[in-house]
C-alpha cells in the first residue's frame, strides 16, 4: 500500500493566513517541511481522504488527476476536511473529460446534508449531481472496494455529528487513520483489539503538539498510542507511526516537532510525505 500525506497541517494551515505569531513568523522563513497545507491524504492513487480548499494546489503539486479517483472519504464536515462547492468542477463546462465519470463520495449523514445545504445557495446542474454518489457509513461496519476492505470507526472529534477514522487494508497491510481525533475512547480500544490484522502503519492526530484537548491528540498521547498498540500486538517494530494535523497554536517548526519525537518511533508527517509499506 501506498500512502501520500497531501496535507499535513491543522484546521488554518500552518503559517496560518491571517497569523503573525512567533511560530507562523519562523515557518513563512523556514519554508520547507514547516509548511503544511490542510489535511488530505491519498492512498495507492485510487482512495481520498478529505476534501479540502487545498485539494486543487495538491493536485497541481503531485501531479493528481483527480478526475481519475473514484472514491472519498469524508471524515467529518468540518471546513478544513470539507468543501463540496469543489465538486461542481465535474461538470462538463469544467471537466469534460474525466476517467471516472461517477465519485463515490463515503462518510456521515452530514455529508449530504452538508452538500445538499450548499446546493440550495449554489445550485447544482443534474448532470453532476447524478454522477454523485453519497454511501451513509456505520461505525464498525466494514465494506468492500475492490481489494480494499474499509472499517469505520468512530473518532472523538465533532460530537455534534458522528465523526469517522478509517481502517484501510488491502489484504497484504492496514492503514490506521486517525485525523482528526482525540484519544481513542476503550470501545474503541475493545474493537482495534479484535480486529485481525496488525497495523502497518499509523496516522495520528497531533493538533495539541504539548497541550491538552479531548478532541484532539498531543504529541505525548501519540507516544503513548504506539505503545499500546504495540502492547496489543497491534502493531510491530516495522509500524510506521506518523502525526499529523499539526497547528501553530500548539507545535514549533518541522526540526522542533522531530527532535521532541526523537527516540520514540513516533515521525511527524509533512506534505508529499510518501510511504509504501
Amino acid at each position: 500500500m501506498k500512502l501520500k500525506i497531501l496535507g499535513s497541517g491543522g484546521g488554518e494551515g500552518y503559517p496560518a493566513l491571517f497569523c503573525s505569531c512567533t511560530h507562523c513568523t519562523a515557518a513563512r522563513k523556514a519554508g520547507g517541511r514547516s509548511l503544511r497545507t490542510l489535511s488530505q491524504s491519498l492512498i495507492d492513487d485510487e482512495l481520498l481522504i478529505d476534501l479540502p480548499a487545498d485539494t486543487h494546489m495538491h493536485c497541481l503539486q503531485h501531479g493528481i488527476d483527480l478526475g481519475s479517483i473514484a472514491h472519498l472519504f469524508i471524515t467529518h464536515t468540518h471546513g478544513d476536511h470539507y468543501v463540496p462547492n469543489l465538486l461542481d468542477s465535474r461538470g462538463t463546462d469544467f471537466a469534460p473529460v474525466m476517467r471516472e465519470k461517477q465519485l463515490h463520495i463515503y462518510g456521515n449523514a452530514d455529508v449530504k446534508r452538508c452538500y445538499d445545504g450548499v446546493a440550495q445557495f449554489f445550485p447544482v446542474r443534474r448532470e453532476i449531481r447524478e454522477n454523485i454518489l453519497f454511501h451513509e457509513l456505520t461505525p464498525g461496519v466494514t465494506l468492500t472496494i475492490g481489494k480494499y476492505l474499509i472499517t469505520p470507526i468512530r473518532a472523538y472529534h465533532a460530537l455534534d455529528q458522528v465523526a469517522l477514522n478509517y481502517i484501510i487494508d488491502d489484504g497484504k497491510s492496514a492503514l490506521l487513520y486517525l485525523v482528526d481525533s482525540g484519544f481513542p475512547k476503550e470501545e474503541t480500544w475493545e474493537f482495534l483489539k479484535a480486529y485481525p490484522s496488525a497495523f502497518s502503519c499509523v496516522v495520528m492526530d497531533g493538533t495539541m503538539g504539548v497541550n491538552y484537548y479531548e478532541c484532539h491528540m498531543n504529541f505525548q498521547e501519540n507516544i503513548v498510542l504506539r505503545e499500546r498498540l504495540l502492547a496489543m500486538g497491534k502493531a510491530g517494530e516495522h509500524t510506521r507511526f506518523l502525526t499529523a494535523h499539526i497547528t501553530h497554536n500548539h507545535a514549533g517548526l518541522h526540526e522542533e516537532i522531530e527532535a521532541y519525537f526523537r527516540g520514540t518511533g513516533v515521525e511527524p508527517s509533512y506534505d508529499g510525505m510518501e510511504l509504501e509499506f
